[in-house]
Protein backbone atom coordinates (compact mmCIF):
# COMPACT_ATOMS: atom_id res chain seq x y z
CA UNK A 1 0.00 0.00 0.00
CA UNK A 2 1.27 3.47 -0.88
CA UNK A 3 1.83 6.00 1.85
CA UNK A 4 0.09 9.36 1.56
CA UNK A 5 3.39 11.12 0.76
CA UNK A 6 4.25 8.57 -1.97
CA UNK A 7 0.77 8.91 -3.46
CA UNK A 8 1.04 12.72 -3.34
CA UNK A 9 4.44 12.64 -5.06
CA UNK A 10 3.11 10.37 -7.83
CA UNK A 11 0.01 12.55 -8.32
CA UNK A 12 2.14 15.71 -8.45
CA UNK A 13 4.50 14.14 -10.99
CA UNK A 14 1.54 13.13 -13.19
CA UNK A 15 0.12 16.64 -12.98
CA UNK A 16 3.44 18.23 -13.88
CA UNK A 17 3.91 15.75 -16.72
CA UNK A 18 0.61 16.77 -18.33
CA UNK A 19 1.37 20.51 -18.20
CA UNK A 20 3.61 21.86 -20.91
CA UNK A 21 5.67 24.99 -21.26
CA UNK A 22 3.46 27.09 -23.48
CA UNK A 23 0.00 28.50 -23.92
CA UNK A 24 -2.93 28.46 -26.28
CA UNK A 25 -3.77 32.14 -26.79
CA UNK A 26 -6.75 33.69 -28.56
CA UNK A 27 -6.76 37.39 -29.43
CA UNK A 28 -10.27 38.65 -30.19
CA UNK A 29 -9.79 41.67 -32.48
CA UNK A 30 -13.41 41.44 -33.65
CA UNK A 31 -15.99 44.06 -32.76
CA UNK A 32 -18.06 41.50 -30.83
CA UNK A 33 -17.66 39.09 -27.93
CA UNK A 34 -16.76 35.47 -28.69
CA UNK A 35 -17.91 32.53 -26.57
CA UNK A 36 -15.30 29.85 -25.91
CA UNK A 37 -15.51 26.19 -24.92
CA UNK A 38 -12.23 24.44 -24.09
CA UNK A 39 -12.15 20.66 -24.56
CA UNK A 40 -9.07 20.51 -22.30
CA UNK A 41 -10.92 21.85 -19.27
CA UNK A 42 -14.58 21.62 -20.34
CA UNK A 43 -14.84 25.25 -19.22
CA UNK A 44 -16.85 27.91 -21.01
CA UNK A 45 -15.95 31.58 -21.00
CA UNK A 46 -16.41 34.77 -22.98
CA UNK A 47 -13.62 36.65 -24.75
CA UNK A 48 -14.82 40.26 -24.92
CA UNK A 49 -14.14 42.28 -28.06
CA UNK A 50 -10.53 43.48 -28.00
CA UNK A 51 -9.49 41.04 -25.25
CA UNK A 52 -7.28 37.95 -24.99
CA UNK A 53 -7.81 34.44 -23.60
CA UNK A 54 -4.89 32.30 -22.38
CA UNK A 55 -4.90 28.61 -21.42
CA UNK A 56 -1.91 26.37 -20.78
CA UNK A 57 -1.19 23.77 -23.46
CA UNK A 58 -1.93 20.21 -22.44
CA UNK A 59 -0.35 17.10 -23.89
CA UNK A 60 -2.07 14.45 -25.91
CA UNK A 61 -4.16 14.41 -29.02
CA UNK A 62 -7.25 16.26 -30.09
CA UNK A 63 -7.45 19.46 -28.03
CA UNK A 64 -9.82 22.13 -29.28
CA UNK A 65 -10.89 25.64 -28.37
CA UNK A 66 -14.35 26.08 -29.86
CA UNK A 67 -15.39 29.65 -30.65
CA UNK A 68 -18.95 30.83 -31.26
CA UNK A 69 -20.81 34.11 -31.54
CA UNK A 70 -23.65 32.52 -29.56
CA UNK A 71 -23.00 30.01 -26.73
CA UNK A 72 -25.81 27.82 -28.11
CA UNK A 73 -23.59 27.50 -31.21
CA UNK A 74 -21.21 25.07 -29.47
CA UNK A 75 -23.66 22.27 -30.21
CA UNK A 76 -24.81 23.46 -33.62
CA UNK A 77 -23.45 24.82 -36.88
CA UNK A 78 -21.45 28.00 -36.24
CA UNK A 79 -18.07 27.39 -34.56
CA UNK A 80 -14.52 28.24 -35.53
CA UNK A 81 -12.04 25.88 -33.90
CA UNK A 82 -8.43 26.30 -32.80
CA UNK A 83 -7.19 22.70 -32.66
CA UNK A 84 -3.86 21.39 -31.43
CA UNK A 85 -2.05 18.20 -30.53
CA UNK A 86 1.16 17.96 -28.53
CA UNK A 87 3.28 14.84 -28.92
CA UNK A 88 7.01 15.13 -29.58
CA UNK A 89 5.97 17.90 -31.99
CA UNK A 90 3.41 20.69 -31.71
CA UNK A 91 0.64 20.40 -34.36
CA UNK A 92 -2.12 23.00 -34.81
CA UNK A 93 -4.80 24.12 -37.22
CA UNK A 94 -7.78 26.36 -37.90
CA UNK A 95 -11.00 24.43 -38.46
CA UNK A 96 -13.99 26.01 -40.18
CA UNK A 97 -15.68 22.64 -40.76
CA UNK A 98 -18.52 23.36 -38.33
CA UNK A 99 -19.37 26.78 -39.72
CA UNK A 100 -18.46 26.82 -43.43
CA UNK A 101 -21.04 26.13 -46.10
CA UNK A 102 -18.98 24.69 -48.95
CA UNK A 103 -16.40 27.34 -49.82
CA UNK A 104 -18.24 30.06 -47.86
CA UNK A 105 -17.02 30.61 -44.29
CA UNK A 106 -19.11 33.74 -43.74
CA UNK A 107 -20.79 32.13 -40.71
CA UNK A 108 -17.47 31.45 -38.97
CA UNK A 109 -16.54 33.69 -36.03
CA UNK A 110 -13.57 35.90 -36.91
CA UNK A 111 -13.42 34.93 -40.59
CA UNK A 112 -14.98 38.17 -41.83
CA UNK A 113 -11.86 39.97 -40.58
CA UNK A 114 -9.27 37.25 -41.27
CA UNK A 115 -7.86 34.56 -38.98
CA UNK A 116 -4.19 33.99 -38.18
CA UNK A 117 -2.66 31.09 -36.23
CA UNK A 118 1.04 31.09 -35.36
CA UNK A 119 3.39 29.43 -32.90
CA UNK A 120 6.60 30.61 -31.29
CA UNK A 121 9.78 28.73 -32.05
CA UNK A 122 12.06 27.88 -34.93
CA UNK A 123 10.46 26.42 -38.01
CA UNK A 124 6.87 26.91 -36.85
CA UNK A 125 4.48 27.38 -39.77
CA UNK A 126 1.84 30.12 -39.89
CA UNK A 127 -1.77 29.58 -40.98
CA UNK A 128 -3.48 32.69 -42.28
CA UNK A 129 -6.89 32.88 -43.88
CA UNK A 130 -7.66 36.28 -45.38
CA UNK A 131 -10.96 37.97 -44.66
CA UNK A 132 -13.90 36.26 -46.37
CA UNK A 133 -11.64 34.02 -48.45
CA UNK A 134 -11.63 30.33 -49.31
CA UNK A 135 -8.26 29.12 -48.01
CA UNK A 136 -8.22 25.29 -47.84
CA UNK A 137 -4.43 25.17 -47.47
CA UNK A 138 -4.68 27.42 -44.39
CA UNK A 139 -7.89 26.24 -42.68
CA UNK A 140 -10.01 23.10 -42.73
CA UNK A 141 -13.21 23.46 -44.74
CA UNK A 142 -13.74 19.66 -44.92
CA UNK A 143 -12.66 17.02 -42.39
CA UNK A 144 -10.57 14.84 -44.71
CA UNK A 145 -8.19 17.48 -46.07
CA UNK A 146 -4.78 17.47 -44.37
CA UNK A 147 -3.37 20.51 -46.16
CA UNK A 148 -4.24 22.90 -43.32
CA UNK A 149 -2.37 21.18 -40.47
CA UNK A 150 0.67 23.20 -39.40
CA UNK A 151 3.52 22.27 -37.07
CA UNK A 152 6.78 23.28 -35.52
CA UNK A 153 10.02 21.42 -36.16
CA UNK A 154 10.43 17.84 -34.89
CA UNK A 155 11.05 17.71 -31.16
CA UNK A 156 9.59 21.18 -30.63
CA UNK A 157 6.59 20.53 -28.38
CA UNK A 158 6.43 23.72 -26.32
CA UNK A 159 5.94 27.41 -26.89
CA UNK A 160 2.86 29.55 -27.38
CA UNK A 161 0.30 29.08 -30.15
CA UNK A 162 -1.74 32.20 -30.88
CA UNK A 163 -4.94 32.51 -32.88
CA UNK A 164 -6.02 36.01 -33.81
CA UNK A 165 -9.64 36.49 -34.84
CA UNK A 166 -10.35 39.45 -37.16
CA UNK A 167 -6.59 39.67 -37.70
CA UNK A 168 -6.89 42.09 -40.59
CA UNK A 169 -5.37 39.55 -42.99
CA UNK A 170 -6.28 40.46 -46.55
CA UNK A 171 -8.25 43.53 -45.55
CA UNK A 172 -7.90 46.88 -47.25
CA UNK A 173 -6.77 49.77 -45.07
CA UNK A 174 -7.26 53.44 -45.83
CA UNK A 175 -4.26 55.52 -44.79
CA UNK A 176 -4.19 59.25 -45.56
CA UNK A 177 -6.74 58.78 -48.35
CA UNK A 178 -4.87 55.90 -50.02
CA UNK A 179 -5.95 52.27 -50.02
CA UNK A 180 -3.28 49.84 -48.83
CA UNK A 181 -3.33 46.05 -48.89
Amino acid sequence: MLSFSSFSAIALQALIGSALAGNAIINNHCGYDVHLLSTSTNAQSVIPAGQTFVEGLTGGAGKSLKLAKDPAGFWAHGITQFEYTVTDTLWYDISLIDCANGNDAGGCPGHEGGIRLEATGDGCAVAECAANSYCPDQAYFVWNDDLATKSCGPGQAGGDVTMTLCSGAGMKKRVAGRIQY
